[in-house]
């Protein structure tokens, strides 16, 4: 009878050890879970400010192959020394400057983000007969906790120009 007693003590002596290892497994998850939500909404809110920022430079991209002499103007002003043109330009278009965009609120944050194209530039090398397009935007917002967050997208297209005689 006394040997069967003290199995039991044992029995109970390890649930308990057992009980006690489960929950503080338990809690050390719960803690790491915990932490690790803010990174997730982090890592969420960039993808989005990197789609955002990407598809402003394909709308720019767009616009210059619908109206490119209006960007070669600019370019050849540049070239011959005009003031008023700059060799790189800023499109102060409505449609690349898009601010308080609420379309883009999550369940994680419900702040609108800022999109604005930075700049685009015809970019040239007489030597190799090459000619780029150069386009820049940027995405940014502020957090729940007053940081702010940007993203920048560059897009560098080859280009053929096509004279008309």
């Amino acid at each position: 009878m006394k040997n069967n007693s003290n199995r039991r003590g044992v029995a109970l002596l390890l649930a308990l050890v057992f009980a006690v290892v489960l929950l503080q497994m338990a809690i050390a998850y719960s803690s790491m879970t915990r932490g690790s939500k803010p990174q997730t909404v982090q890592i969420d809110e960039r993808i989005k400010l990197d789609y955002l920022a990407h598809g402003l430079t394909e709308l720019a991209l767009l616009k210059f192959q619908l109206y490119p002499a209006d960007f070669y103007a600019c370019w050849e002003a540049a070239q011959k020394g005009q003031p008023q043109h700059l060799r790189s330009f800023t499109i102060n278009a409505p449609e690349f400057t898009i601010n308080n965009f609420t379309e883009s609120n999550s369940s994680f944050n419900a702040v609108p983000i800022n999109i604005q194209l930075a700049s685009m530039a015809i970019l040239t090398n007489d030597k190799w007969k090459t000619e780029a397009l150069f386009i820049q935007a940027g995405a940014a917002y502020t957090d729940q906790y007053g940081r702010n967050i940007a993203k920048e997208a560059v897009r560098l297209v080859s280009l053929e120009r096509k004279l008309n005689k």
